[in-house]
């Protein structure tokens, strides 16, 4: 992805794809409404990633007491304060940020996978419920087969114990499933555990030479829904 011309690329060939878990925050919700508030959608992201921080500090100290909306306010404060503004608005934010808009192609592109037979159901750090109704709202809950939060597990990803439990949800083989993700640290997770890894790049970003690379990886949700469908083949 050099030129920024190809948007899809498989490492390798991996067994074959029974199952699919996907991310949501960033993956199937566009973040940028976060920074939206405020009239800068470039600070979703960093918001995003600064509760991220938070909550895997908290796992690595010991099992989380708090839920990750807990670590999305603090975030939100952080990020205002650091940004110096409006903090009036926090409140707000806090709001979309149940209801965050779907990514484009994201409705399309599980249509593709689960006409294909693939089981789709989505893992996210906010539980759950928060999940579910974040899903709800953008539309893409009738699409998905599972909704799965960390609130089962008592930690937040990448800990390994929430890909296993995911996996044991799915009723698959570790090999036979991939996990969907924007987040080059929830991909390495997965991959620790024995998933296979598809990254939706969404922008022109770099993946960290640190971490294993990803099986598949696209620029578009709809891309790499195509490039899945050849795994399940």
């Amino acid at each position: 992805m050099g030129d920024g011309t190809a948007s899809v690329r498989r490492r390798h060939h991996p067994p074959v794809l029974e199952a699919l878990l996907f991310d949501v925050n960033g993956t199937l919700t566009d973040t940028s409404a976060l920074g939206g508030v405020w009239g800068r959608p470039d600070l979703g992201d960093r918001i995003l990633q600064q509760a991220v921080s938070t909550a895997i500090v908290e796992t690595l100290l010991d099992r989380p007491t708090r839920a990750f909306g807990d670590h999305l306010q603090a975030a939100l404060e952080v990020v205002v304060a650091d940004a110096k503004l409006d903090e009036g608005l926090i409140e707000r934010a806090g709001a979309v940020a149940t209801a965050l808009p779907a990514r484009p192609g994201a409705r399309q592109a599980l249509g593709i996978l689960r006409d294909a037979g693939l089981r789709l159901a989505a893992l996210t750090n906010s539980g759950a419920e928060a999940g579910r109704r974040t899903l709800e709202a953008c539309g893409l809950a009738p699409t998905l087969d599972l909704v799965l939060g960390v609130d089962a597990v008592g930690c937040f990803k990448p800990h390994p114990d929430v890909y296993a439990y995911a996996v044991s949800k799915l009723r698959r083989d570790r090999s036979e499933v991939a996990l969907v993700a924007t987040h080059p640290w929830d991909l390495a997770g997965a991959a620790r555990c024995g998933l296979q890894t598809a990254w939706v790049k969404h922008d022109a970003r770099a993946w960290p030479a640190v971490f294993p690379p990803p099986d598949v990886e696209a620029i578009t949700l709809e891309d790499l829904a195509t490039e899945l469908v050849a795994l399940a083949a």
